[in-house]
């Protein structure tokens, strides 16, 4: 072999082990191996790769006539297909109001907020401006500030009846009380609307709380012998005033009258329906429909019964009329389509004697195949007479008072912790179903192949708070996703407040002999709380003989076992205390304690060698907050709160998706989404898809 073939293969052999990361094992004091990436610049000096962006939220709750209700929980949700569970549940204070901050999806544009609360809109829309959201939910509108509507409609008016109708099966004749504009809002309502207290939406909520079986928490509701039907026993004008709705349908209530005592026995028996709600849906959910809406269905001699028939998703928003063909409930059990006795009943109708009303809900779905959730809510309305006297209460059920069992001010229908004063909800991060992800280069201060799956690390938090939103514990669970590296290594958080808020944190799981804790379980020696959930990833998850760790798509795939960290506080802190997840995480390249690798930008805890930064490839300038970013400004680290493919063995991530760069580039501008599974998004046989 002449001396030009000797250098030749020589030169070969190491551009070889550039390109590779070492098969073997390194022990902690094992040299990483300096690969410098041919690509030039990726992205502007101050762009800091996040996927997510953090939120500021604002809502307010409010009756319809502007009053704050309080004590109600509302859910933040992303608007998303990939997280559908909150990813925060707070309760409004005295003034109706709740603050939170939320890392959502950076390409969010929309958040959802849910108030599970019965006479509010539910899965209200919330345009994100700059990055913020102040919203009202209720009102006189029914929602204002970010809101926006879901379903919008239009208002120009019906100058003409609709057109009348017979049902050919039962030959029922469906007819319209009056005109009502292009959103089925009645041109007949009263002049004034009635005003829907917070103290009879507390009754409401308490009886008819929103997804909870009425056949579970009060049976007696639904018994054979509980009256659903108005009984008039004086002469009387009689009226009916719209509450709220819960429904995904645009739902119709109509009206029919028979003499007391002798009831329909099938749909057959009703000569007669009257459409009183054409389109019973509210503001922002179909229709126009406002909290409070009264119409006078007429004077009533007494020995007449008034039925209610709600026809299930009727409104027709193209023709504006009402499908007479629609399924039909009816107040009347007997003339219910459901074979079952016990499941024939759609309507509860309850007696709120404080304010002189009868509260009626309905509920819209077929309870034997419908998929019913039984709350008995969908659409809710009321009756009240003058004479008050003339509607007969004799076996109508009342409305449940509202308890607190723990006197924390959260009542218990909405208590996730109902008898325990110090705890009320439950939030997740990023859902109770999915967790988040981080992934990391582990040659830091080097930069490697950028698959950025040397260790892929899947996060979840759960926190509990109590009535004033204050964190009262934190659960947190990891796993390792991932090691496409030879390194083993370990993983840290840590959060923004002080080591001595915390009465002790459990469930570590560290093997090695390199990591010192204080006595409450944080690692001593940190200004701010760090944790380490696992100081050497084989403490979790084994590599497969002669493998990665799930980073090749024929080989074996290796499961982790999971990390619950338990971590209590000496009181309760408040939300902002906290801060949002993931917090800083980062990996302990190697088991080497000062070779942290973080998030871009995100700072080192009080271990990290700091003359490690600005060696190699390595550009932090701590003087521009400029942290954990290569000379070309490649991240070492990247994080996604949704669930995440990442690239297989050797592949870098600009390769497996073909929209990075132009993401980076953009300095996060363009494609926020790139790394959904969108079509043309990625080339799937370069992610890892076990």
């Amino acid at each position: 072999m002449n001396n030009k073939t000797l250098l030749l293969l020589l030169l070969l052999a190491a551009s070889f082990t550039a390109c590779k990361k070492n098969s073997a094992i390194n022990g902690p004091d094992t040299p990483p191996i300096i690969v410098t990436p041919t690509d030039s610049t990726i992205a502007p000096a101050n762009f800091n790769f996040n996927t997510t962006r953090e939120v500021t939220i604002d809502v307010t709750l409010v009756t319809n006539d502007n009053q704050p209700i309080a004590g109600v929980p509302v859910d933040l949700l992303p608007n998303s297909t990939t997280v559908t569970d909150p990813l925060l549940t707070a309760v409004t204070d005295a003034n109706g109001k709740v603050h939170a901050t939320l890392n959502l999806p950076a390409y969010a544009d929309t958040v959802i907020i849910d108030p599970k609360y019965v006479g509010l809109m539910r899965n209200a829309k919330a345009v994100i401006s700059g990055n913020s959201v102040n919203a009202t939910i209720g009102g006189a509108g029914g929602y204002s500030g970010s809101i926006v509507a879901t379903n919008s409609v239009g208002l120009s008016p019906v100058s003409k009846f609709a057109l009348n109708s017979i049902h050919a099966q039962s030959n029922t004749s469906f007819v319209y009380m009056g005109t009502y504009d292009n959103s089925g809002v009645p041109k007949y309502l009263e002049a004034t609307s009635d005003v829907i207290t917070s103290e009879l939406l507390n009754y409401v909520n308490t009886s008819l709380p929103e997804q909870k079986s009425v056949a579970q928490l009060h049976p007696t509701y639904l018994q054979s012998s509980a009256t659903a039907d108005l009984n008039i026993v004086k002469t009387a004008d009689v009226w009916i005033t719209f509450v709220s709705e819960g429904a995904g349908y645009l739902n119709t209530l109509g009206y029919y009258t028979y003499p007391t005592g002798n009831a329909p026995k099938s749909e057959a028996d009703i000569t007669k329906v009257t459409y009183i709600f054409p389109n019973a849906s509210l503001p922002g959910s179909g229709g126009n429909l406002r909290s409070g809406s009264k119409v006078k269905l007429g004077r009533f001699d007494a020995g007449t019964s008034i039925g209610f028939v709600l026809l299930a998703n009727a409104w027709n928003g193209g023709s504006k009329l009402v499908d007479s063909n629609a399924p039909r409930f009816y107040t009347t059990t007997a003339c219910n389509p459901e074979t079952k006795e016990e499941l024939k009943k759609h309507t509860v109708l309850l007696y709120a004697q404080t304010q002189n009303l009868y509260l009626i809900g309905i509920d819209d779905q077929n309870r034997q195949t419908g998929g019913s959730d039984n709350d008995f809510n969908d659409a809710l309305f009321y009756a009240t007479s003058n004479p008050v006297t003339a509607i007969s209460n004799t076996n109508v059920e009342v409305v449940d008072s509202p308890k607190d069992s723990d006197g924390d001010g959260v009542t218990d229908v909405f208590d996730q912790f109902p008898t325990d004063p110090t705890r009320a909800y439950i939030s997740y991060y990023p859902s109770k179903t999915t967790f988040g992800t981080v992934m990391f280069e582990d040659l830091w201060p080097a930069t490697g192949d950028y698959d950025l799956n040397d260790m892929v690390v899947g996060y979840q938090y759960k926190t509990i708070t109590n009535a004033k939103n204050n964190v009262v514990e934190m659960y947190a669970n990891y796993a390792v996703k991932a090691s496409g590296a030879s390194f083993v290594s370990g993983f840290g958080v840590q959060f923004p407040f002080s080591p001595s808020l915390i009465k002790s944190v459990t469930g570590q799981k560290l093997i090695g002999n390199y990591i010192n804790q204080n006595a409450n379980g944080t690692e001593s020696k940190q200004a701010k709380a760090v944790i380490i959930p696992f100081d050497n990833y084989q403490a979790i998850i084994k590599r497969p003989g002669g493998y990665y760790i799930n980073t090749q798509n024929d080989a074996p795939v290796a499961k982790s076992d999971t990390v619950h960290i338990f971590m209590s506080f000496n009181s309760p802190i408040s939300a902002s205390t906290l801060g949002n997840a993931p917090f800083n995480p980062f990996l302990i390249s190697n088991q080497r304690r000062g070779y942290e690798v973080h998030l871009p930008d995100n700072t080192p805890t009080d271990l990290a060698d700091l003359k490690l930064f600005g060696t190699a490839q390595d550009n932090t300038n701590a003087g521009l907050g400029r942290y954990y970013k290569s000379k070309n400004a490649w991240p070492y680290a990247l994080n996604f709160v949704e669930p995440f493919n990442y690239p297989t063995e050797g592949n870098a991530i600009s390769k497996s998706y073909n929209y990075f760069l132009q993401w980076t580039k953009s300095g996060g501008s363009l494609h926020k989404d790139w790394y959904l599974n969108l079509p043309g998004y990625r080339n799937d046989g370069l992610v890892y898809q076990k």
